[in-house]
């Protein structure tokens, strides 16, 4: 069959090969552990590959090898669209991570491959029969998925479409509620360009349901599916060029959103006198409590400013204190000399000094020893007492955080400082 190459269709493989540029590029700037770049990334090359397979069928080119192989593969990426873009806009605005009971988000889509898994399998043959068969009925008999072995290809559509309301309104709601978290308003107002850019990227995805709701309501109309595909490109294009135009969106927000999800155990509230209000912050640090009593969570925005503030009060205080010095401290208690909760301080150090608790002290106690040695204050000290007067509990870890902060081991410091002294 020869094949049908119009503008239409040029529109189809331009935004095809934007949809997997895109993905690709947002691949690659996730590896610095940009979560939520590494969902967008997942929407568009499945929005490019539906994309694709409608560019094949309306090219006409599914009736050539190998096209014909992704007949019936399309919808997969249809339930696959909504909750990826669902992940997305939650890690991006909520910073929620990724849990196993949202593994049901993809309840669908697996229903759907292993409805058609049989058919796949199915010789070139037997699906350029059914291409044949359903062509001739584009907008009837081609969205019955009648070769489905479970008999269930009539809810595939209406499913679809119900999902992709339910997904939408969910991503508008997240969308509404940052702003009415604890320090919202700095939320929005230094996160201008993030904000404009999900709501065009939620705006864009009306072409997913509207026209849909149309069409039933003034009859099924010729070509339908044909004019809805262009507008999804059209649509998808858009946003890409959006990204490309304010690549600063790639970076997410500048601040960060905590959440006290009831993680702070008894002996932590104990430890933090249960405080609730973090001095000289004005935040809201504890979560609300219920008409029962009991503690529901409770979400702040820590802008950039109010990030940088903390993560000073938080090294003024370790410095001050030589709370490092102190063999086994931990966080609850670091937490409750500063009265703020642990997970806030956990948070303000995983942000500011792109670190966890532990490297943290330990960079102020390898700095101390190092201090020490270059003074001659160890001179007649062994490594087992440098070590415990830096705040370590053996010689072991000493010997590997010295190593890991100062790039060799103290021994090694220790002879390089006394050869420049000499």
């Amino acid at each position: 069959m020869q094949p049908a190459l119009n503008t239409s269709t040029f529109i189809f493989l331009i935004t095809v090969i934007l949809c997997f540029v895109a993905g690709l590029v947002l691949t690659v700037f996730s590896k610095n552990k940009m979560v939520n770049n590494r969902w967008l990334a997942g929407y568009y090359f499945v929005i490019g590959y539906g994309l694709l397979v409608a560019f094949v069928l309306y090219s006409k080119l599914i009736f050539e090898y190998p096209w014909y192989h992704t007949y019936r593969t399309g919808y997969v990426a249809a339930f696959l669209l909504m909750p990826l873009s669902f992940f997305y806009i939650r890690s991006l605005i909520q910073q929620k991570r990724f849990r196993p009971i949202d593994l049901v988000h993809f309840l669908p889509a697996t229903i759907f491959l292993i409805d058609f898994i049989p058919f796949y399998f199915k010789p070139a043959v037997y699906k350029l029969e059914q291409l044949a068969i359903d062509s001739q009925g584009f907008n009837t008999i081609w969205n019955e998925f009648s070769q489905g072995w479970l008999d269930i290809g009539f809810i595939y559509v209406p499913l679809r479409i119900a999902l992709t309301v339910v997904y939408w309104i969910w991503q508008v709601r997240i969308i509404i509620h940052s702003g009415k978290v604890k320090d919202g308003q700095n939320l929005l107002v230094e996160n201008r360009n993030v904000m404009k850019w999900v709501k065009i990227f939620c705006a864009s995805q009306v072409l997913f349901f509207v026209p849909y709701y149309i069409n039933n309501f003034f009859g099924s109309q010729q070509h339908f599916t044909f004019v809805i595909h262009t507008l999804l490109a059209v649509g998808t294009s858009s946003t890409i060029l959006v990204l490309i135009l304010r690549p600063d969106i790639l970076y997410g927000l500048k601040g960060i959103m905590i959440r006290d999800m009831n993680s702070v155990d008894d002996r932590s509230a104990e430890l933090a006198g249960k405080k609730e209000i973090l001095k000289d912050a004005d935040i809201l640090i504890a979560g609300k409590v219920d008409g029962r009593g009991h503690k529901t969570s409770n979400e702040i925005y820590l802008s950039r400013q109010k990030l940088g503030d903390l993560g000073k009060q938080v090294n003024d205080h370790v410095s001050s204190k030589n709370v490092f010095l102190k063999k086994g401290v931990t966080a609850a208690e670091l937490a409750a000399d500063m009265n703020i909760q642990p997970y806030l301080l956990s948070a303000i150090i995983n942000q500011v000094y792109k670190t966890n608790f532990n490297d943290f002290l330990n960079g102020y106690r390898i700095n101390h020893a190092k201090t020490l040695i270059q003074n001659g204050e160890a001179r007649l000290l062994t490594l087992e007492a440098l070590s415990e007067q830096c705040g370590f509990s053996n010689r072991n870890s000493f010997t590997m955080a010295f190593k890991k902060h100062a790039g060799r081991t103290p021994s090694d410091f220790i002879k390089q400082t006394g050869s420049s002294k000499n």
